[in-house]
């Protein structure tokens, strides 16, 4: 990754930048609070973020990283660095239209059934036979 880029805590104040980022690719942020965000900041701008939430398991709730500054490692490196903050994890999941960057993280796809059991929005779905997205596992230990 660039040594210019410097991934930190999100602040509140970062969060219209996070979300003008997440737009970008159609990412829903609503209700997720700065603090559990990350940022990748180089030159004083913000050019990826991602946020992991851990109430009933840990995920991998949205990433993004701006067009410009894609495929230099900052995508993984937010993943590594989120998934640092939480303290005692064995595994972490990720929903994705996006398996290829996951996989290069480390993650695997799961069998899609999954996710009507792991996330209430895929349980009450009508188009789970044909949704798009994959269901990611980092295993940790």
């Amino acid at each position: 990754m660039n040594p210019e880029v410097h991934i930190r805590d999100a602040s509140a104040e970062d969060l219209e930048h996070i979300r003008i980022l997440m737009s970008t690719y159609f990412l829903d942020i609503e209700g997720v609070p700065a603090d559990r965000f990350a940022v990748a900041e180089a030159k004083g701008r913000i050019v990826g973020a991602g946020a992991i939430v851990n109430d009933t398991f840990p995920e991998i709730h949205s990433i993004a990283v701006h067009p410009n500054y894609r495929g230099r490692g900052i995508g993984t490196s937010l993943v590594n660095y989120m998934i640092s903050r939480i303290p005692d994890i064995s595994y972490v999941y990720a929903r994705t239209a996006s398996p290829v960057f996951f996989e290069k993280a480390g993650f695997v796809e799961t069998d899609p059934s999954i996710k009507a059991r792991l996330w209430d929005d895929c349980a009450e779905c009508d188009i789970s036979n044909r949704c798009r997205q994959s269901v990611m596992r980092l295993d940790l230990k």
